[in-house]
């Protein structure tokens, strides 16, 4: 199973090949593999949400679910996800099958957002969880003189 970080450098690098793709937007490959892999992006961030929260996600491209489990276990969702979650598993499963999908440049872009806060939002999470480790490992590492000698290994 994937890591709480695997998900984050998959998700960063479909985040980033969509912007790489964009420049030739309006042809038809960039903008099938674009609205594909932004749907990975969102997909694999909303997963490293929920195992940072301590579950393993669902094996499932639906964003809806995904997002639904996630504001579940207290993670906020950005505003907009409910207009565009059904669109982004649609455009994921098109693109596996179907040789046309009908693209809203809109929602593409209100996609990049909601992607971009989600990323934010973990980065912090993870931020405040490294510290607290930090600090805890610090307190541990320090011995207790009032609870006579000890062995510092």
């Amino acid at each position: 199973m994937s890591s709480v970080n695997d998900f984050l450098v998959t998700a960063g690098r479909d985040y980033e090949l969509c912007i790489q793709l964009e420049p030739s937007f309006p042809k038809d490959y960039a903008v099938s593999a674009a609205s594909f892999h932004i749907q990975q992006a969102i997909e694999k961030i909303l997963k490293a949400g929920i195992m940072l929260m301590g579950e393993n996600p669902e094996h499932t491209n639906s964003i809806r679910k995904l997002s639904d489990c996630c504001t579940r276990l207290g993670i906020k969702i950005p505003e907009g996800m409910d207009d565009i979650a059904d669109s982004l598993t649609i455009w994921e499963t098109a693109n596996r099958y179907d040789s046309y999908i009908t693209f809203s440049q809109n929602k593409y872009e209100t996609s990049k957002k909601i992607y971009l806060e989600l990323r934010n939002n973990l980065d912090i999470c993870i931020k405040a969880i490294n510290s607290l480790c930090d600090n805890n490992q610090e307190i541990d590492d320090q011995p207790d003189l009032n609870d006579g000698p000890q062995m510092i290994m």
